[in-house]
Parts: structure tokens; sequence; C-alpha cells
């Protein structure tokens, strides 16, 4: 493998569209597979085609296993050598970057008329299922918004779904953020917010979702110890040597299965 490709950690975060179901597409099993081939792409992230091109290329993977669903997706890229971030989001999931208590960056959500998301298909080209379905969106990665941008020690990285967004608004998010995160940025104090952040979209009772919340602090290697390291990933909550992570699922619908899927690089 080629040692560039280690100077790259890779997030994402997909969300199976389930208004698809009853035409028959597996929203949970799509987007696990849509974000497990992204995963498997090992080409190192230096601008905007590249970017699309893993998302392509994994689109084309999923297509091959005959399997059928669509899901938004939020892909980011950090490469640790240069601290620069980039990102592809397509969809109303979203990430947020904030310094020094400000929001520096948010992507934008993107909507079809009404309030369907952009999102990403594999869609089956039976005769009997395209004739017996309503319009289905099938868009590409090149109709998703790519952000890039400087990392600093210090920054936060907020990665979440639209149920966090859709029932909280951002300046309400940084307040959340900033008057509960410790200045150590812990594993703890993470958790604890990303917890505070659910538990506050819940209560808004705006729109009821499955709700995933990613929250990062990039931090000197030397940070974070080892020990600590390894007893958060026993835990629901992920931490790597150059950043510090924690998160939170909740489905809203006990009476579905969850169809958000989030990975991070293990290397």
């Amino acid at each position: 493998m080629n040692q560039d490709v280690f100077l790259n950690k890779y997030i994402g975060l997909s969300d199976g569209v389930s208004g698809n179901r009853h035409h028959g597409l597996d929203p949970y099993k799509f987007a696990h597979t849509l974000i497990s081939s992204c995963l498997e792409e090992t080409d190192r992230i230096i601008g905007s085609s590249s970017m699309r091109g893993l998302v392509h290329r994994a689109i084309r993977c999923v297509e091959k296993r005959s399997i059928f669903g669509s899901a938004t997706l939020c892909l980011l890229s950090i490469d640790k050598h240069s601290s620069y971030l980039r990102s592809l989001n397509i969809g109303d999931s979203g990430f947020m970057l904030i310094r020094q208590n400000k929001l520096i960056i948010r992507s934008h959500p993107q909507y079809h008329r009404g309030s369907s998301p952009f999102q990403l298909s594999s869609l089956p080209t039976t005769q009997s299922f395209t004739s017996n379905t309503t319009r289905l969106y099938h868009d590409k990665p090149s109709d998703g918004e790519y952000i890039e941008h400087n990392l600093e020690i210090g920054d936060l990285l907020l990665i979440a779904s639209d149920g966090l967004f859709d029932n909280l608004y951002e300046d309400f998010i940084v307040q959340i953020i900033n008057n509960h995160l410790d200045d150590q940025c812990s594993v703890e104090s993470l958790q604890n917010v990303c917890q505070m952040l659910v538990k506050s979209a819940c209560h808004a009772h705006i729109k009821c979702d499955d709700i995933l919340v990613l929250l990062f602090c990039v931090v000197p290697c030397s940070s974070i110890s080892i020990d600590e390291i390894n007893e958060n990933r026993k835990s629901t909550s992920c931490s790597s040597s150059d950043s510090s992570l924690s998160s939170i699922l909740v489905n809203q619908n006990e009476e579905e299965s969850f169809d958000l899927f989030i990975f991070k690089d293990s290397n």
C-alpha cells in the first residue's frame, strides 16, 4: 500500500432514505454497504475530483453487489501531514467546523422539491420496478458540495445526521458545545456534549428522526494517552492519536432498525 494513504483520516456518515422502503428498497443495507465501500478505497484525497471519484467507485461497488436503496452521505478526509480538511456532502446530513467558540464552516443541506434530500442511489433496472414507482432521485457525487479548509489545534468538528440540524439552530448547537465542553476536550466531556445535543434535539419535537452526532477535537498527538484511547474504544465512543471523538446514536422510533452508519479509518 502506498505510504501516502496513511496521511489521510477518513470520516463518513451515511443516512439511508427510509421513505423509499415502500418501493422495496433497503436503506439499512444500502447505507452500510456504501459507507463500507468508501472505507475500502485507499486513494489519497488531494482535491474535489479525487473525493468525488472515491464516492463514484464506492457506488459502483454497491451496484455490482445488487444492493438497492438510497442514502445521503457526508464524507470527510483529513490530511494529517498538511492539517487540511476536505469534505463532500450529498443531502441533508452535514458537518460544522468550530474554532475559538465561533462557527467557521457549515455544510449546506441539499434538497429537491419539497423535503427530499439529495441522495446517492442504486436502483433496479427491471421493467416491473421502473413502471411501478414514482420519481426516485438518483443524484451523483458531482452534485454534492465540496469544501476544503485548513485545520488548527483546538478546532472542533461536528458531524451529524439531519435529525440534529432539523431540530436545533446552528447558533444553539455552538452554544451548547461552548458552554459544556471542558478546556481539555476530554473524551468524557465530548461524550457529554454529544448526549446534550441529542437530548436537546429530541426535546425540541420539531421533527422525529434518528439522530447521530459525532464530535471531534483536533489535538496534538501526545495529548491523548494510550490508556485513554484503549478505554474509550471499549465503549460506543472512539478515539485516535490525533483527534478525540465521541458519538451517540438515538433511534426515536423503536419499531424500526437503524439506517445510519458511520465509519472512521483506523489507520
